[in-house]
């Protein structure tokens, strides 16, 4: 398993397509991990980042952040945990380095928040074989 990176995105965003499976794999993911919880979690790590100005890169990021939150409940991994919370940062960065590229051109706002929704995910699961399954399997 590899690491996600700004590139990743980039290219997906680029191809400019979401498969159905995907926008219903999205939406299930979402109702079976909605909670009270998870949106007080949200403000935690929103808290601790400062505002982007410009609205689409700002939603873009908090779209990553919501799908790694979604992730981290789905993997019963704790996001404020100080080895888990740091991926944020990561992430934030991921995301604006992503916007540079993709903002050049003509940028299609849902598929910008389905990607990073996603991304953020991607970046969870690649924490957790990182962190946790590699160390199983060896």
């Amino acid at each position: 398993m590899s690491c996600p990176q700004p590139q990743d995105l980039v290219q997906v965003i680029h191809l400019q397509r979401k498969e159905e499976f995907r926008i219903q794999e999205q939406k299930k993911f979402i109702q079976e991990h909605s909670s009270q919880k998870l949106k007080e979690q949200f403000k935690i790590i929103l808290s601790r980042f400062s505002e982007n100005e410009n609205l689409t890169l700002k939603t873009g990021i908090q779209s990553a952040f919501l799908g790694a939150l979604y992730a981290f409940v789905d993997r019963g991994l704790d996001p404020l945990d100080p080895n888990h919370f740091k991926l944020f940062f990561t992430i934030e960065q991921d995301i604006k380095e992503a916007f540079q590229v993709v903002s050049q051109g003509e940028l299609d706002k849902e598929l910008w928040v389905f990607e990073t929704f996603d991304y953020g995910i991607k970046h969870v699961y690649y924490l957790d074989w990182q962190l946790y399954l590699s160390k199983i399997c060896y």
